[in-house]
């Protein structure tokens, strides 16, 4: 258990620290892009994006999740999986470029036409490497995903800002698109050890086909509901206004990948690996959820409380209509990332077909802004959707005890040790009404040292755990340096 112990660690570190350079990377060319296209270009790429992300899942219909789960692979399976991903990848290339008239009379815009039939290459490009790096991520080796996805999204976002500042204008985002796409893939290959080899066996496909099937279904209905917003939002309002919300939920993603998404995409390996062990599953879960919701929690207030700052500093006061929604979504990111925290719990006791139907009522949960939107405004929309992502919240929870025996009272005590400071510094931070830069920066520094402080006092465990895994990691580096002396 000790060498799953530092497997998860390094894992852990490798993956964080690329996603901080990553993010870091992505925010960067963000900035250029912002200034150098419109809210309306954004809201175009966003628009055909949504279709694009939606059939994805169908590359390989779930059996990424049945290979990380499934503990009996040989190199029959893997190479069976790579030729039915190779394939619908092939296929989806095809019927989307040759749907793509009908997506842009959806939207009642023909440059989406050509938007979409550009970025149904992408399906080809990914195809070629889901399986490496399932391999990848069931052997915890972040260190190769993390290098390969880094120099990819450097180059793509090099090539980017590029095409933006030479006036290709949407078409420069369709580039950074494909070239990450491409890159990483031929990155992958270059860094992969594993190779298909020429063997196709249906007998495996169907061996993990009970598994996956629901898995896939279960992405299909998240990938929809992920995009419904742009999808149904762009049939009601204009593409700038789409633009506006699109910007503001990308922000509000960078929450969860920097406060969860490490966590949870080497969580679920792990908890593969220990599924049979109810103890050690529990405590490395609630281990998990606890750090996911220290930061989360942490990072809400504190771009709540300057995000809009950030927004107009960065990107322009064209982006003005962006702020209100910005705060409105930061709200519930302290949620989503936990709601996906426990939906790879569920997963990883494979528990795929149960998932998929409590996904059913989840879903529908989801549905209930998409009436607000239909007949009120934008600003009704992100509040109804924030209260749905509490709501489910609590379903997955009831949910996780039913069938994993995680306690409801343990989950509801680290939700209340965040929104125990949350709330309160909304709204103090509202009556307080500052005017001034500075001192909003000063009550978000006030906002972090109370909220250390507090959890430090009451021993929050993720924040205990995070103290010693970098003591470790220091340690650790430190000897090594030693030695080379």
């Amino acid at each position: 258990m000790s060498s799953l112990k530092n497997k998860t660690i390094k894992a852990f570190s490798w993956d964080i620290l690329g996603r901080i350079f990553i993010q870091g990377n992505s925010f960067i060319v963000s900035i250029f892009l912002a200034r150098l296209l419109g809210p309306e270009q954004f809201g175009l790429i966003a628009m055909a994006m949504a279709f694009i992300s939606i059939s994805s899942v169908f590359i390989d219909i779930g059996f990424s999740s049945a290979l990380i789960q499934s503990q009996k692979n040989t190199q029959t399976t893997y190479s069976s999986i790579f030729f039915f991903n190779v394939f619908a990848g092939a296929i989806l290339t095809i019927i989307t470029f040759l749907s793509a008239p009908l997506i842009g009379k959806f939207y009642g815009n023909p440059l989406v036409t050509d938007l979409v039939r550009w970025l149904s290459l992408i399906f080809i490009f990914n195809s070629f490497n889901r399986v490496q790096n399932t391999i990848l991520n069931k052997e915890l080796n972040f260190k190769a995903l993390t290098l390969r996805t880094f120099v990819a999204s450097i180059v793509s976002g090099t090539l980017g800002v590029i095409c933006a500042y030479q006036g290709w204008g949407v078409y420069s985002l369709v580039t950074q698109t494909l070239s990450f796409g491409f890159f990483s893939t031929l990155l992958l290959w270059s860094t992969s050890s594993w190779k298909p080899s020429f063997h196709f066996s249906m007998d495996e496909v169907k061996r993990l086909m009970g598994f996956s099937i629901y898995a896939f279904l279960e992405r299909v209905l998240n990938n929809i509901f992920i995009r419904l917003d742009v999808l149904l939002l762009a049939k009601i309002f204009s593409p700038a206004t789409v633009g506006f919300y699109s910007r503001s939920s990308t922000l509000v993603d960078q929450v969860t990948k920097y406060s969860s998404t490490s966590i949870i995409r080497v969580l679920f390996p792990v908890l593969s690996k220990v599924q049979d062990n109810e103890s050690e599953y529990q405590k490395i879960y609630f281990r998990m959820f606890s750090i996911i919701s220290f930061l989360s929690y942490a990072l809400s207030g504190l771009l709540y409380f300057i995000g809009p700052d950030i927004i107009l500093l960065i990107f322009g006061n064209k982006w003005q209509a962006s702020v209100p929604i910005f705060q409105i979504l930061i709200i519930a990111s302290c949620n989503i990332p936990l709601n996906s925290l426990m939906w790879n719990a569920l997963m990883s006791k494979g528990k795929a077909k149960e998932n998929f139907y409590y996904g059913i009522l989840r879903k529908s949960v989801g549905l209930l802004p998409f009436v607000f939107a239909f007949f009120l405004t934008i600003w009704w929309f992100t509040v109804t959707w924030v209260i749905s992502k509490f709501i489910v919240s609590f379903l997955n929870i009831i949910v996780l005890k039913k069938h994993s025996n995680l306690s409801i009272l343990k989950h509801l005590y680290h939700l209340l040790n965040g929104l125990f400071l949350l709330i309160p510094g909304f709204l103090l931070f509202e009556y307080l009404d500052l005017n001034q830069f500075a001192t909003r920066i000063i009550f978000a520094i006030s906002y972090l040292l109370v909220y250390l402080f507090v959890n430090w006092i009451i021993k929050n465990e993720g924040l205990i755990y995070i103290v010693s895994t970098i003591s470790t990691i220091k340690g650790v580096l430190n000897k090594r340096l030693l030695s080379k002396f």
